[in-house]
């Protein structure tokens, strides 16, 4: 059985400490040399410093590292000492890392909107680099150009291939200098569009990189502050198996539901619509740590999603309209009340985050949604049938007259995000 208690892994005294594969919430300290090795591994936090180095000769690898809402006193990484990176993903603000304690968070979202089909469109956008970096990407439909980027504000060219209307462009494109950095892009080619030429679609704030200069001196004196909490010594060195660490898209426990839903069940909802809802995914066990993301598909009249801004999910968080929110905890927020009018039906999705070979819902024993309100779980449904797949639709929410409907679907697709994306109208590329 792989232990999964982080903290106790990187005090176990092992010069190479090989971390599972989830996600886990810290804060983690390491005082003492050693290598900390990832392996599909992310380490994140909301309310405290994600990691913490408080050792000469440490060392990071095959890492992401999440704070998730960040702040000035809060960072992904802080160090006391100099210490190496190596495929290291962050998100949020470092201390103690050098030029990299200068680089501002920012939105990581590009979004390019509506470009014409049928023809190449360019866009621009303004990085700060806090030193030499690399620009990559494995989006077969964009190029970026340049590669290679100077310490400093620098400008990357993003050009569309020739799409034909109604292909949706979604990926990302990562930054690496001492550590990496990840930018997603998304936009939908319609025939109805401008042609776009070079559009500066994101600009630095020249203010907050001048505030960030003094950045690595100031945070220098910050964490002298940031220290491990004392803890009783056999805390620190339990014994016997690690509790199971909660993955962050899996909702901590809830009563048992009020109506357990049957495949196929339509119920009215107009009772709950005056308070947002949040549907979660979770599941009794897993037989394979792999990674489960929710996608929320906003739905015309046609049964399709028109615009980008109508697709949720990590790289797209919120709707316009506030109707629909991407949660820290990986749960759905939908409020029914700021639902626009053209939207006729929203449907929740969960799909395995590139699965590998043998990556499908059969290694997920009784994956279910569940919908809550005020704390208190209303509806559960339970996927039991579906094995080989890896995407499933949970259900959907519909207007239904004047009102609001619930249908638990349970429809699996074993080609992934891809294949149903394009029921919806979306072509992924």
């Amino acid at each position: 059985m792989i232990d999964n208690n982080i903290q106790q892994l990187i005090d176990s005294g092992s010069s190479v400490v090989k971390l599972p594969a989830g996600e886990f919430r810290g804060p983690f300290y390491a005082d003492r040399p050693c290598t900390i090795e990832g392996n599909g591994t992310t380490l994140w936090n909301s309310d405290n410093n994600v990691f913490v180095i408080d050792s000469p000769d440490v060392k990071l690898k095959d890492l992401r590292i999440e704070m998730i809402d960040p702040a000035e006193d809060r960072f992904s990484v802080c160090s006391h000492y100099p210490f190496e990176a190596e495929n290291v993903e962050i998100i949020g603000l470092t201390a103690g890392a050098g030029d990299e304690d200068t680089v501002p968070d920012v939105q990581k979202q590009i979004k390019l909107g509506s470009f014409r089909a049928e023809t190449e469109n360019t866009f621009v956008f303004e990085i700060y680099s806090p030193g030499d970096a690399t620009v990559e990407t494995e989006m077969k439909d964009i190029s970026v150009f340049p590669v290679s980027l100077k310490k400093g504000i620098n400008r990357i060219t993003v050009k569309t291939a020739v799409l034909p209307s109604g292909t949706f462009i979604y990926g990302d494109i990562l930054i690496k200098s001492f550590f990496t950095r990840r930018f997603y892009i998304q936009g939908m080619a319609s025939e109805n569009a401008e042609i776009t030429a070079d559009k500066l679609i994101y600009q630095v704030d020249n203010e907050e990189i001048d505030r960030l200069k003094d950045a690595p001196q100031k945070n220098a004196e910050t964490v002298k502050n940031i220290k491990r909490p004392s803890q009783p010594p056999q805390e620190r060195a339990s014994s016997g198996s690690a509790q199971r660490e909660t993955p962050r898209n899996t909702p901590q426990a809830k009563p048992m539901a009020t109506h357990t839903l049957s495949r196929g069940e339509r119920i009215s909802i107009d009772e709950y619509s005056d308070d947002p809802l949040r549907i979660y995914m979770s599941y009794r066990a897993l037989f394979k740590e792999i990674d489960i993301d929710p996608y929320a598909f906003m739905l015309d009249a046609n049964g399709v999603t028109s615009c980008d801004d109508d697709f949720v999910f990590f790289g797209n968080r919120e709707t316009m309209s506030g109707a629909i929110t991407f949660m820290d905890d990986g749960s759905i927020e939908l409020d029914l009340k700021k639902v626009p009018d053209h939207i006729k039906k929203i449907s929740f999705v969960y799909s395995i985050y590139q699965p590998g070979p043998n990556d499908n819902f059969s290694k997920v024993m009784e994956p279910f949604a569940a919908v809550v309100q005020n704390g208190r779980e209303i509806f559960r449904y339970t996927a039991s049938e579906l094995f080989a797949e890896t995407t499933i639709i949970f259900m959907e929410i519909y207007k239904h007259n004047s009102g609001w409907k619930l249908n638990t679907v349970g429809q699996g697709y074993r080609d992934g995000l891809k294949r149903l994306c394009a029921s919806y109208g979306l072509i992924v590329s």
